[in-house]
């Protein structure tokens, strides 16, 4: 900003020397002007600066018509598709056992919660799995189980005693989607 004062000049072009009455009111006016006018430019932004807003969020649905031939499905819906094939399931000093391929063909990441359970001889036992045999004693961190992977997981459980050799051990693994991967086996 800057200040232009007004001098008083003669007739003749010269400059007053005395400072006239309406000199000093005209400059105090501008003076003035300038000043309010920077003032009130201030305040105004002041004022919209400080004045409380009203957000307002709309959330746009979008829907999909899926046409499908009969025999046929679509889905459109984000899941983890947990199949489990069991390799072998048997005794192992304590513990009964189930090795278990893993495989998601959805299109979601899950993964393997730590627990599962095993039932043969008519008794469903509580267990733990792992990616090794020796981590399925306890529970374990779990396998992360990416669209179009296998992992190899173990199911053991302790109670129960050794299912007899060629019965039928069923059982399920708990996944982080909140679903089970549910499996069946012959003990060896």
């Amino acid at each position: 900003m800057f200040l232009c004062l007004y001098e008083p000049v003669t007739s003749d072009g010269r400059l007053s020397r005395g400072v006239s009455g309406r000199s000093v009111g005209l400059t105090l006016l501008v003076i003035g002007l300038v000043i309010g006018a920077g003032l009130v430019v201030s305040l105004n932004y002041v004022y919209d600066f400080m004045t409380p807003r009203t957000v307002t969020t709309t959330w746009v649905e979008t829907s999909f018509v899926i046409l499908t031939m009969p025999g046929t499905t679509n889905s459109t819906v984000a899941k983890a598709q947990v199949k489990a094939n069991v390799t072998s399931c048997q005794w192992s000093g304590s513990h009964e056992y189930c090795e278990v391929a893993l495989t998601n063909s959805g299109n979601l990441v899950t993964a393997t919660m730590g627990n599962c359970s095993l039932t043969y001889g008519g008794q469903t036992n509580a267990g733990y799995t792992g990616p090794t045999l020796a981590s399925a004693i306890s529970p374990g961190s779990p396998q992360q189980l990416i669209p179009g992977s296998t992992r190899t997981t173990y199911c053991q459980a302790s109670a129960g005693g050794a299912a007899d050799a060629g019965a039928q051990v069923t059982g399920s693994i708990l996944l982080t989607d909140g679903t089970r991967a549910a499996f069946s086996g012959t003990a060896s």
